[in-house]
């Protein structure tokens, strides 16, 4: 499974009309696809950077989810951050 395809299936999971952020994702992603996530990794020289692609998987699939706004939620380091927050679609 690449990752695009992690990311629509963990996305595909979420009730309709959930709210969700993409550190929820990227979470959802190590439990669940980590071969996925590690094997996608390539050049990205930060998480940061690697997990706006991750977002921009997420806004690519309009049928799936919209963009409603950003959250600021626990990262991968345990740490607050800003991100992108969704809206599973039916």
């Amino acid at each position: 499974m690449d990752l695009e395809q992690a990311v629509k299936k963990i996305i595909s999971g979420i009730p309709h009309d959930t709210f969700f952020d993409v550190h929820a994702v990227i979470q959802k992603m190590l439990q669940e696809h980590d071969e996925a996530y590690l094997m996608s990794v390539g050049n990205y020289t930060n998480a940061a950077h690697y997990h706006s692609k991750i977002s921009a998987i997420i806004a690519h699939n309009a049928d799936l989810a919209e963009k409603v706004g950003n959250s600021y939620s626990k990262n991968i380091h345990d740490k607050f951050s800003e991100c992108h927050i969704f809206k599973r679609k039916k």
